[in-house]
């Protein structure tokens, strides 16, 4: 009687796991697409073309985009358009060739993230900002012309450009030992200050990926 009854208590048990099981197993052929990501992903949820590109429209969009629609679309260096991956890797020779270390890289790539995930506007979308880091020449960071050329406003972000009224990097005191949002913050004044951080880790596995192959830019 005691065998009869743990087999049967072992055959509910194992019924019970199929049908949670079941609820949640991934249909036939969804597996893909459930774990799609990147710009192509982000323009196919928003009916745009799938081109792997940002145009203005997708640029739009990815102003617009919840930072959890974000964090999908962006996983990792390989889900940036490839203008985008361009941008990035010139903020990252800036550095370089300003002699920045690593860790102000980093920062200068989360903030570049968080601002326009290194789309480089060239007309405003929020008052008159430009640019990957979204610099308003109306607060002297530069003409326009200045802070829509990516190396030129990576030199006004990390505070070794020849012009501008704002403190860059380099001239945030004790920069190095603070939390890196908070530099980022220091930096771009947002209104929005604890959004840097999360773009932490992604900027770390960029510079990871991309920093050894960048040559210093000047």
């Amino acid at each position: 009687m005691r065998i009869t009854r743990t087999l049967t208590r072992r055959a509910a048990v194992a019924a019970s796991l199929a049908v949670v099981g079941s609820l949640f197993a991934v249909p036939s052929g969804a597996s893909a697409a459930s774990s799609r990501h990147g710009i192509e992903w982000f323009q196919e949820r928003h009916g745009l073309p799938g081109t792997g590109s940002v145009d203005r429209a997708t640029a739009t969009a990815l102003r617009q985009a919840s930072d959890a629609e974000l964090h999908r679309a962006f996983r990792t260096a390989a889900d940036l358009g490839p203008e985008e991956l361009a941008n990035a890797r010139t903020v990252i020779g800036v550095g370089k060739g300003a002699q920045i270390p690593e860790q102000g890289q980093v920062i200068a790539l989360m903030t570049a993230m968080q601002e326009s995930k290194f789309v480089n506007y060239l007309t405003p979308v929020d008052h008159d900002s430009l640019g990957i880091f979204q610099q308003r020449p109306s607060t002297g960071w530069g003409t326009p012309e200045q802070i829509t050329d990516v190396a030129t406003s990576s030199k006004s972000f990390y505070g070794v450009a020849p012009f501008g009224s704002n403190p860059g990097l380099i001239q945030i005191a004790g920069w190095e030992t603070m939390p890196p949002g908070e530099v980022c913050q220091a930096v771009q004044r947002s209104a929005y200050p604890d959004r840097y951080a999360q773009w932490e880790q992604f900027a770390r596995d960029l510079l990871a990926r991309e920093g050894p192959s960048v040559p210093p830019i000047p």
